[in-house]
């Protein structure tokens, strides 16, 4: 890609929950001087289509709620070639058409000029999330503000008297890829009232979080929110693990982030994850591996059990990939395995029992 690139030289790939509005897109785009060279529904063929093409930024666009934006998540959670923008206003009509969509080119025109290719051991995908010209429609992810003077201390015992509302009951939910779908389903059968904290490792980007957060929001009881240090640990949350950080959890029960080692082969690192939790919560503490390519989690699995927690795994007839739930299997630590509604049937009869 060249340093230098104006609006006809930007090559841009749509995606958008209908062909209506894709379509749309794609001829105001075109009026306004891009390249458009693909565009698609959510769906495999779509990244395969990005492969032979090949864009210089991907355009996401979120601005019809009809039920895809969830196909869009699966769709990009593991794709990380491209900066992608994403949009939630549509054009207002009329001659507002072309000044919007010249807005929106000029945009993009300099997301694909400021990129640059992300080193292979940096393993961070260049993700820009915006929104042009509209107020934001999507829904708002809670953030919890840090708590002065919470100790981050890496070493910490179960034993500390809690302050008042602090989850006694932690599960870790590990995911990779398929994971998304699988933890969907999960958390959209368990019950309002499970007495559970839920700390979710999926390996993602750093900046896909918040969509995560938001479609994992829409369909469980439970709030879904970003880790953030000086977070107390609740029952009825589910805290997404920041990419970039290590979780670990203080004395009395607040979240405590650090920079992920350079080292580390997935992000977020799971094992860590699990190895935190089981340290702090030791036999009030779970986790369950869902689907996912790789060994992430075995040994926090070994860590789980040893600790005294529970561990669980999703079934290799409802994974996407097996791998990760079959190398927990092969730590002989899981328990019990099924698909993920049954995992959230069971858990929530286990808390009743």
């Amino acid at each position: 890609m060249s340093d230098v690139m104006n609006h006809s030289a930007t090559r841009v790939a749509i995606l958008a929950t209908s062909e209506k509005m894709q379509q749309r897109l794609s001829s105001l785009l075109e009026d306004a001087g891009l390249n458009v060279v693909a565009h698609e529904l959510p769906g495999d063929g779509f990244l395969a289509q990005l492969e032979n093409a090949s864009p210089d930024v991907l355009l996401v666009d979120l601005s019809e709620e009809n039920g895809s934006e969830t196909d869009i998540i699966d769709t990009l959670l593991d794709y990380d070639a491209l900066p992608i923008f994403f949009n939630d206003s549509s054009p207002a009509g009329g001659g507002a058409n072309a000044l919007w969509a010249k807005k929106l080119a000029r945009k993009l025109s300099d997301i694909a000029t400021c990129h640059e290719p992300v080193a292979e051991s940096a393993g961070k995908p260049d993700v820009t999330e915006a929104i042009l010209s509209a107020p934001q429609a999507d829904i708002e992810i809670p953030v919890i503000e840090p708590i002065a003077g919470v100790s981050t201390t890496p070493d910490v015992a179960n034993t500390t008297e809690k302050p008042m509302g602090a989850a006694v009951n932690t599960w870790v939910l590990g995911a990779s890829l398929g994971g998304p779908q699988a933890v969907r389903q999960f958390l959209a059968t368990v019950e309002e009232d499970l007495p559970v904290a839920f700390i979710l490792a999926q390996h993602i980007g750093a900046n896909h979080i918040s969509l995560l957060a938001e479609q994992l929001n829409r369909v469980t009881p439970f709030t879904v929110l970003a880790g953030r240090a000086g977070h107390l640990i609740r029952h009825h949350e589910v805290i997404l693990t920041p990419a970039d950080k290590d979780i670990k959890i203080t004395e009395d029960g607040y979240l405590s982030l650090t920079p992920a080692m350079e080292s580390a082969i997935y992000s977020p690192s799971i094992d860590n994850v699990m190895d935190a939790v089981a340290r702090h919560y030791g036999n009030m503490a779970g986790t369950i591996v869902f689907s996912g390519m790789g060994d992430d989690g075995a040994r926090g699995c070994e860590a789980m059990a040893r600790h005294g927690g529970i561990v669980w795994a999703q079934d290799v007839d409802s994974c996407v990939i097996s791998s990760m739930p079959d190398q927990a299997r092969k730590t002989n630590t899981v328990t019990f395995s099924a698909n993920p509604q049954a995992l959230a049937e069971r858990l929530y009869q286990y808390y009743r029992d």
